[in-house]
């Protein structure tokens, strides 16, 4: 019995249990804590998580697998983390733990080292990826964990060579027609647009998305009637001054057609402010759409990655 006691005491000594994060749940107004609602969305929980891993940070893209058990988070480093979210009695965010971080293979089969700045599912499952700096999207086939196997390159789309190296695609999502949608950061098309695309990888045809001025769209995601949500900037990545959420009714996504939003809510101070440059959607327990976005801190140790969950209202 004594052997087996310590036999058992060694396993767990030498066994690699999931990173606990640094994590402090946050309220949504940074002065009411009892303020959960702001325009069309209800908080449903926020934490500013520092995991001591230096590979972790600089989030900019976003998965969240069915249930909202796990959120896979993307790197401007070309990793993704594996994140288990953890809720409370009331289903609200209250933890996390990394499980892993793991280098995204491209299409060389070698470790892109790149920064991952947009990501949509495709009609066959697989995930498609845009990367900045060098423009290009990965086609990355269907796994048990996203981004695990040898992605192809996908055709680029016309005019996207023009765009500065971190002012390219920053937000896609799949569509109700199962195609995607790419938005630009800041590529005018003319005044008061920035360059769009909707296409299937192999095409793509022009579009142009209406800004509002001063915002920059920074990440989107598709929701489960269809219409497409968007998050947009205002302020620069260091110092960030406000977010809008955007909604694009999927009747607007007709070729040649300019794309208008319409806006479900905006955080600005005294609401929490951070880099939102990721966002993903999950369905709660009674149907709910939940919506989830993160912060990407540019690597810095003295700004943490902050998480929000929210609920939309119809």
């Amino acid at each position: 019995m004594r052997s087996l006691l310590c036999l058992t005491t060694l396993l767990f000594a030498f066994a690699a249990p999931p990173a606990l994060a640094e994590s402090k749940e946050i309220n949504l107004h940074k002065g009411l804590g009892e303020q959960n609602r702001v325009g069309r969305l209800f908080f449903r929980g926020g934490l500013e998580i520092t995991f001591k891993d230096p590979k972790f940070g600089g989030i900019s893209a976003m998965e969240i697998e069915l249930g909202g058990h796990t959120a896979y988070m993307m790197t401007d480093k070309g990793d993704v983390a594996d994140v288990r979210l953890q809720y409370n009695a009331a289903g609200n965010l209250a933890g996390a733990t990394l499980d892993e971080i793991r280098p995204v293979i491209g299409a060389a089969g070698r470790g892109t080292n790149a920064a991952i700045e947009a990501i949509a599912e495709m009609p066959d499952g697989g995930l498609l990826v845009a990367f900045e700096r060098r423009h290009r999207l990965l086609h990355f086939p269907r796994s048990v964990k996203p981004l695990q196997t040898v992605p192809r390159l996908l055709n680029t789309p016309v005019g996207l060579e023009r765009a500065r190296s971190t002012r390219g695609i920053e937000a896609a999502s799949p569509t109700a027609n199962r195609e995607i949608l790419l938005i630009a950061e800041d590529m005018p098309t003319s005044r008061g647009f920035t360059f769009a695309w909707l296409g299937n990888g192999a095409t793509w045809t022009p579009m142009s998305y209406a800004l509002y001025q001063p915002y920059r769209p920074t990440g989107a995601t598709l929701l489960k009637n269809g219409d497409i949500m968007v998050i947009e900037r205002r302020g620069t990545a260091a110092n960030p001054q406000g977010t809008r959420f955007a909604k694009i009714p999927k009747r607007q996504l007709r070729p040649g057609a300019p794309i208008q939003t319409q806006e479900i809510a905006r955080l600005d101070p005294p609401f929490i402010t951070a880099n939102f440059e990721a966002i993903a959607t999950s369905q709660g327990l009674q149907g709910q759409t939940i919506l989830y976005v993160a912060s990407d801190n540019d690597f810095s140790k003295s700004r943490p990655t902050v998480l929000l969950m929210f609920e939309l209202l119809p």
